[in-house]
């Protein structure tokens, strides 16, 4: 049994580090200056710029389990569980074509999961372009799971006929992240107001 992993674009952390670390600056600043009504009327927008920061750029993620794929988007999620997956397709987004046990298909293409690398150009030393190491992607992971749940019991996989036992595909809406946003936007209403 495998370890979940967690595949997302490489900058969404990073963005969301660097527009967090501009923003404690901000805040900082006025905190030093002692502007406590300037503090108490932009500290809200802070805070949402910050959140909207992480929640669109840091939270989504497409997580890899050992029976099932969770696909993290902005305000739901979806699990997937691998034998209701048909096919998997990993281009410059990853896609997840998925089938109900009443046979309806879904297509589903992750919001930020990293898609496959484009080709590299180098320095000019070698002569022109390099492929980035497909192999060692991490979208591959998504792909080799699945395969190998595929090969463990192929009496289950849906490419082979839809399994009547097997779970369905879910989607919740994610009320945390809906509400904290809910509340920073009225925060920010009261502040202008």
């Amino acid at each position: 049994m495998s370890a979940p992993i967690i595949l997302r674009q490489r900058s969404g952390p990073i963005i969301t580090v660097i527009v967090w670390a501009f923003l404690a600056f901000l805040l900082g600043d006025a905190l030093l200056r002692g502007a406590w009504d300037t503090v108490g009327r932009f500290g809200p927008a802070l805070l949402l710029i910050g959140w909207v920061a992480f929640v669109i750029l840091w939270r989504p993620a497409l997580i890899v389990a050992t029976d099932e794929i969770e696909v993290r988007e902005i305000l739901r999620t979806t699990t997937v569980p691998f034998t209701r997956i048909r096919d998997i397709r990993l281009g410059s987004v990853v896609t997840i074509e998925a089938v109900s046990p009443g046979g309806a298909a879904r297509t589903i293409r992750p919001w930020n999961a990293p898609g496959m690398p484009r080709r590299k150009i180098d320095s000019g030393l070698t002569g022109g372009t390099r492929p980035e190491s497909l192999a060692n992607h991490p979208a591959f992971e998504v792909l080799r799971r699945w395969e190998q749940t595929q090969a463990d019991a192929p009496g289950t996989a849906v490419r082979n006929g839809p399994s009547g036992g097997a779970e369905e595909v879910s989607t919740r809406w994610s009320l945390g992240v809906i509400g904290v946003t809910l509340v920073l936007v009225l925060l920010v209403s009261i502040g202008l107001i």
